[in-house]
């Protein structure tokens, strides 16, 4: 009787080069859909035109998800800088804002944050918030987008707790941080109104200043 020899599990193979060229696939697609909800908006883009504007077939756009995960794949690098896993929180500008020794250096953080997000962000959020104006499906996700913009804007509020002027709640805080950064609130002063951002940016933090702390 023959036995049988003990095979040892077979490995998967990992290519560095292969798993490079689709990083730089993923980004091209990304950054295409980007280009295309900003300029001509979620609904009027087709997969053909993000396909045109990245430099490959429909079939790779399609690879990266329909039309509706593209989008939010733009939301979530716009929030967060780049296309890793971690939250808005988690990244390490948020972290130092809300880890910060007193609050008035959370505020002075956060405006540097703001200074160098908000150009990126803000168009992105306007195409997300006009998708969902006419998309049911976005419109839920957009939703639950709100609910998660909240859950940062207490952390906000959590972080200036110390200096809260009396009566003022955390959960009041957060309110006020939550309702001045919508993207409505933001572009009416950046964009209708033409005070670019480290002009909102500075006001927005004053009025939380002068608003909120002791």
């Amino acid at each position: 009787m023959t036995v049988a020899k003990n095979r040892e599990p077979s490995r998967r193979y990992r290519s560095p080069l292969r798993e490079e060229q689709a990083r730089r696939t993923r980004t091209a697609v990304i950054d295409a859909a980007t280009g295309c909800f900003v300029e001509t908006g979620y609904v009027a883009t087709t997969m053909k035109d993000i396909a045109a504007r990245a430099g490959v077939s429909v079939e790779t756009v399609y690879a990266q998800g329909n039309k509706a995960s593209l989008l939010l794949k733009v939301v979530d690098r716009a929030l967060a800088g780049d296309e890793g896993p971690e939250t808005v929180l988690e990244r390490p500008g948020m972290r130092g804002v809300l880890e910060a020794s007193e609050p008035r250096e959370v505020l002075r953080r956060l405006r540097e944050i703001l200074v160098a997000g908000i150009p990126y962000a803000l168009p992105v959020m306007h195409a997300f918030q006009t998708a969902a104006a006419a998309d049911p499906e976005i419109a839920e996700v957009f939703a639950t987008y709100e609910e998660r913009r909240l859950t940062d804007m207490t952390a906000i509020a959590e972080a200036l707790a110390p200096g809260l002027r009396h009566g003022i709640t955390v959960a009041e805080a957060a309110d006020v941080v939550w309702a001045l950064f919508t993207t409505t609130a933001i572009r009416a002063l950046v964009v209708d109104r033409d005070w670019g951002v480290e002009r909102w940016a500075s006001w927005v933090t004053d009025v939380l200043e002068r608003t909120l702390l002791d």
